[in-house]
């Protein structure tokens, strides 16, 4: 059974993934790299290019060769991977499916102080007259309330990315197996 790992960007996919891969000796895959790969050219450049839509369908076809994969994988998904084509009827067909539901505040503070905001084609396009952590916040609220009809169906919703040891006895706690 794969873990798969959605919410909102800035949440910790990509990092708790990668440490839940290395407790439970699996291999890690981040969705969006597999995407940059076959694609060759970077998520920015796949939306310029081909749109929103575009992209849903190369992350589609991407999370079903990653989901028929034999091996049990750690897979970190996009913030929007859940939400399109079926995708979270496939999650939960194959693995068992971790919210990272990192409040609103921390996800503006998180990605602010990275600079990660620019760098996310849907982040990016956020204006606001305020401060940009405003228009940011107001931005992922909206997002959040889209997609939380999606990210509820995970079996488990966890708070933030929280350390290592809480994360894995939660998990435990809801039955995941490795």
């Amino acid at each position: 059974m794969h873990l798969f790992l959605v919410g909102l960007p800035g949440s910790g996919k990509s990092t708790l993934g990668r440490q839940l891969a290395a407790h439970y000796g699996r291999e890690f895959v981040d969705l969006d790299k597999v995407i940059i790969r076959e694609a060759g050219r970077s998520i920015p450049e796949i939306f310029a290019a081909e749109g929103e839509i575009g992209f849903r369908q190369r992350e589609a076809a991407a999370l079903t060769r990653v989901a028929a994969r034999p091996n049990p994988l750690v897979v970190a998904t996009g913030g929007g991977t859940p939400c399109f084509h079926d995708n979270m009827l496939l999650l939960r067909r194959v693995g068992f499916v971790l919210w990272l539901a990192v409040p609103v505040p921390e996800l503006v503070r998180r990605l602010a102080a990275v600079g990660q905001a620019t760098a996310r084609p849907l982040l990016a396009a956020t204006t606001h007259d305020g401060s940009p952590e405003t228009a940011l916040s107001e931005h992922l609220h909206r997002t959040l309330e889209a997609r939380e009809r999606f990210y509820t169906q995970a079996h488990l919703h966890h708070p933030g990315a929280g350390l290592l040891p809480e994360v894995i006895s939660a998990l435990a706690a809801a039955g995941f197996r490795p």
